[in-house]
């Protein structure tokens, strides 16, 4: 697994609290990453009595920083935030019969994980929808949530996933 090492490479670029980072189009803005206090024991089993099973690399995330808030405009607001366990329970509680779990809001998307996928052991559970969280809307990202993770970052808190490349005439 390495969301660790990509987890601590984000903290390392981010130790002088602040970065310049680039951003679509040649802008760039001056950036900040708020990570969490790990969540606890007590609260990761709350979580699984309520979600279960939950992907080992998302529960790994969750014991290094209970959420975080990546790329961060340092000037403005911006709307970054993999939730916390308890932003996590507070954002899912309308859909809790559902088989989505939403864990992050990316700049108005949600990132889900599928919970059938996870329970059966699939290793592209992440989804998406874009724009209002419709579920019924969600498509695959075709990945884990640490490759998520780790494209999020190398996109610079960028939306990847909008990068369309079978939209493009060559």
């Amino acid at each position: 697994m390495f969301i660790e090492k990509t987890l601590e490479t984000l903290a390392n670029l981010y130790r002088n609290e602040t970065r310049i980072v680039q951003c679509c189009e040649g802008s760039f803005s001056n950036s900040k990453t708020i990570f969490r206090k790990p969540a606890s024991e007590e609260e990761i089993s709350r979580l699984l009595s309520i979600y279960s099973p939950l992907p080992e690399d998302y529960l790994k995330f969750l014991s290094i920083t209970n959420g975080m808030r990546p790329f961060e405009d340092a000037d403005w607001s911006s709307e970054n935030n993999i939730f916390s366990t308890s932003d996590l329970m507070f954002a899912n509680e309308p859909y809790a019969s559902s088989s989505w779990l939403i864990v992050a809001v990316i700049c108005d998307d949600c990132i889900l994980i599928n919970l059938d996928d996870a329970a059966n052991n699939k290793t592209e559970y992440m989804y998406l929808t874009e724009g209002p969280c419709d579920l019924n809307d969600a498509r695959s990202l075709y990945c884990d949530f640490q490759t998520w993770l780790d494209r999020f970052i190398m996109a610079q808190g960028n939306k990847y996933w909008t990068w369309r490349v079978e939209d493009r005439k060559y």
